[in-house]
This record gives structure tokens, sequence and C-alpha cells, in this order.
């Protein structure tokens, strides 16, 4: 490896631009993705669906390594290309159909061309799951009953363009949040009653079921806290 980041960093250095097919995958190496995997509790960084770890399963760039769509004349951010940092575990909808190789930056960002630029000067739109917290910019909007929708919604520029890019309103997704409102409804119900009837007990019994089904490793925990956030249960959610 360290012999072809020696290749890279001439060829670039000549001026000339990598593609992606001249990069060895070594971050696809079944370790590599198993430790992403795991580390990610076995869950897409952008979707928050649970995924088989041979299904559906990518390794994906957070900073694309040979080129970037808002950028044209930006060779890519070819020192990352081997730099775990830079790794994320997406699903293969989220990253290759949708993330691809964009990598926008705010307004007041100074893009990154080398390994001698500060990273923390490019203010990226994207927002990084695993570095940011994703609840201060991301919220959902819900309706129950017949027509069932569960939807992303940016609370901020970086949320709204996060949304945009991975398109994380696409109809399976709306679909499979909207799965769970069933079970949380009821489970919100249920503990209103029981803090109405100040019954100790029974509200030790909810107030478990709450922390464990808004834990960070189930599927959509993201919109699980923030529905009981919304039904005035902060106290309950987990803070995992």
């Amino acid at each position: 490896m360290e012999q072809l980041k020696r290749e890279i960093t001439d060829k670039i250095a000549a001026g000339n631009r990598v593609t992606s097919d001249e990069y060895t995958p070594y971050w696809l190496d079944d370790t590599i993705r198993k430790s992403l995997w795991e580390s990610q509790q076995k869950k897409c960084c952008y979707c928050e669906r649970k995924r088989e770890l041979k299904r559906e399963s990518d390794v994906e760039h957070y900073r694309p390594k040979a080129k970037v769509t808002e950028d044209p004349s930006h060779p890519g951010y070819w020192w990352l290309a081997y730099d775990w940092t830079n790794y994320l575990y997406a699903c293969k909808p989220c990253n290759e159909a949708h993330k691809k190789n964009h990598f926008p930056l705010l307004i007041d960002g100074i893009r990154a061309t080398g390994p001698d630029d500060n990273l923390n000067s490019e203010k990226p739109a994207l927002i990084n799951p695993i570095d940011d917290n994703a609840e201060e910019s991301i919220g959902f909007a819900w309706k129950g009953s017949d027509n069932k929708f569960v939807k992303v919604v940016g609370l901020d520029k970086r949320g709204e363009i996060t949304k945009d890019l991975t398109q994380l309103n696409r109809p399976e997704l709306v679909e499979e949040r909207a799965e769970h409102l069933f079970t949380l409804d009821s489970l919100a119900r249920a503990m209103k009653v029981a803090e109405n009837a100040g019954d100790r007990e029974i509200i030790n019994k909810f107030a478990d079921q709450i922390r464990d089904i808004t834990k960070s490793n189930n599927s959509f925990a993201g919109f699980k806290r923030a529905f009981f956030h919304a039904h005035m249960l902060s106290d309950y959610v987990s803070n995992d």
C-alpha cells in the first residue's frame, strides 16, 4: 500500500489526475468492511437502516477520492483514499445511487486540495454521521392513520443538503420508517396514561422500553428519538 501511495503522490505532483480504477480497493477487504459495519452498529450511515454485511453494503469515502462533482477541477481527496477516518459504512443505494462523488461545502468553506491544507476550513455541507451531531440538523415529519409516512426534514442548511443529496425521502425509506409508527404511538400513549396515574412501577416498565427502542443500534434511531421528544417524553430517550 505504501508503494501505491507514493505512486499516487508522484502522479498528482506531476499535474496528473488519478482515476478511480487506478486505486487498489483495499477498503473493500472483508476485515475493513466488517470493522466499519460493527463500529456503526450494522447500520447504513445515511439512511439508518440495519444492513446485512454481505448484502447491499458498501464502504463510502466521505470525501471522494478521485473527483468532486461540485468542483470539476478538483483532483479528489487522493491523500485520504486510504485513510480510515475517511471511511463510512453505507448501503449501496445511498452511496452508489445518490451520494456518489458529491461533496459540497457551505458558502464560506475553503476546499482542501492537498494534504497540507486544513480540512477544518472546508465546512462541509454534507453531514458526517460519525463526527457530527446529526440531530441538530436533521428532523422528521410524520403522519399516521391510513396515509402513513415519515419524512426527513432539514433543520438547517446542512440538513437540507444532506437530505436532498442522499435522497433520504425516497419512497421505500418514507414507508419503512412509517412501519414503526404504531409501536411508537402505542408506547407513548401507554406512558402518558402511566404518568397521569402516577404508577411508578408501570412508568419504569415503559421507560425501559422507550430507552431500549431508542438506542442507537436500532434502525431509524434518529426518528424514534425525535418521536418521543415531540411527545414530551425526552426524559426516557436513550442518550447512548
